[in-house]
């Protein structure tokens, strides 16, 4: 999940930041990091410089060009820090078999695909903040698992519309929550999952009735 706004030719020099080998010099560019990443919590990306995260980390300027060229490269290893993070919990979603899916009620379902992603976003904002959240490789991914588990719950008629709705909703609230006061945001992310699986639960009657 490429940093928003970073072009393909971007990526690689940008992503070439000083990787400590010592664990003192690991934990230093980690308190960078999350200095950089609370000023985005508080004040959105415009807070971030370099002079800023250092007088954050309460570190010397020359400590964090020591580990980032510049703003930019510093924002690439915070995306790239929740890229480890999201990576493998996104993969374990994807593992998941069709009969898995199939024994799920509409909450576990809405749980396991969407609800732990959305709470992980609004606990990190710098992750809002700096991931590409139109990335097309790894939406088409989580695009096509909807659609299979729809249809298969559903039939295909309604679990494409389930699905086409759900993916929607997914993305439009994680687009929606980046420009949101915090008060705000949290109200809406904790009400969507319970609205999405009574979605669903709706679908599932439909088909029954029919």
């Amino acid at each position: 999940m490429r940093r928003k706004d970073v072009t393909p030719a971007e990526t690689s020099p940008r992503s070439s930041a000083r990787a400590p080998r010592q664990a003192r010099g690991r934990e230093r560019r980690e308190q960078l990091l999350d200095a950089a990443a609370a000023l985005i919590a508080e004040s959105g990306l415009a807070a971030v410089s370099m002079h800023a995260v250092a007088e954050r980390a309460g570190a010397s300027i020359g400590s964090v060009y020591h580990f980032f060229r510049d703003k930019d490269q510093m924002l690439d290893a915070l995306a790239e820090r929740h890229d480890a993070e999201l990576q493998p919990a996104f993969d374990r979603v994807l593992q998941r078999s069709d009969a898995e899916w199939g024994a799920m009620s509409p909450p576990e379902i809405i749980e396991q695909l969407i609800g732990w992603a959305l709470r992980y976003f609004v606990r990190h904002p710098d992750a809002l903040a700096t991931l590409d959240l139109h990335d097309k490789t790894m939406h088409d991914d989580f695009r096509r698992l909807i659609d299979r588990i729809m249809r298969a719950k559903l039939g295909d008629e309604l679990g494409a519309k389930a699905a086409t709705t759900l993916d929607a909703v997914a993305l439009g609230t994680l687009l929606f929550t980046r420009e949101q006061d915090p008060r705000s945001r949290d109200v809406v992310v904790a009400a969507l999952p319970e609205m999405m699986a009574a979605y669903l639960a709706a679908l599932e009657a439909e088909r029954a009735r029919d």
